[in-house]
């Protein structure tokens, strides 16, 4: 499957440079990507919501007890508690169908890998965060999956050198499923 991905740079709001991959995720690619991200690298995954004001940073022990699919929703289920995410066609039931314009606001229509540096820049450029980001058909954040950062320690402490080990994760979801090359670092653009 051919994944076309259209790369940019922009500014964040809060004035970072933001590296931009962004693909249309389809029901096959995303439930692919969650399945392997939940079930291969739970442990390496920082996730959940991520709007203006509020953060939610979720990790997980253990792998899923279980992942499924029913009417457009992935539900990852985590044991003491799960989460679901609309990746597909969206339809509700019999006795209570869900509206068209419901449905595409719900599902997942944009997703992106994202390089942050910060404003001013941090150590010398290095990027604050490596993300893959899921947006709804109003492109409201759904959540997002915060990848190992080669910059950072597990607490967010900056390392004294970067461990490019770290970009395993990113490089495996970019050449995996976006058929990019893998980000080798160091990066001449942070010397």
């Amino acid at each position: 499957m051919k994944i076309d991905v259209e790369y940019r740079e922009e500014t964040g709001a809060d004035g970072s440079l933001q590296s931009v991959w962004e693909f249309r995720p389809g029901r096959e690619l995303l439930e692919a990507l969650l399945r392997d991200l939940f079930e291969n690298h739970y442990e390496s995954l920082t996730f959940g919501p991520c709007i203006q004001g509020a953060v939610f940073e979720c990790r997980v022990k253990a792998p899923p007890r279980k992942i499924s699919y029913l009417d457009g929703y992935l539900t990852v289920d985590l044991g003491d508690w799960h989460f679901h995410l609309c990746i597909g066609e969206h339809l509700g039931d019999a006795r209570h169908p869900c509206p068209p314009e419901l449905a595409r606001w719900r599902r997942c229509a944009r997703a992106t890998l994202l390089r942050i540096y910060q404003n001013p820049p941090v150590a010398g450029h290095a990027p604050v965060s490596y993300s893959l980001a899921l947006m709804n058909g109003r492109d409201e954040q759904m959540t997002t999956f915060y990848l190992p950062n080669p910059y950072f320690d597990a607490r967010y402490r900056v390392l004294e050198s970067p461990d490019w080990g770290k970009l395993a994760l990113w490089n495996h979801i970019r050449t995996s499923y976006l058929g990019l090359q893998a980000d080798p670092g160091p990066f001449a653009d942070l010397a």
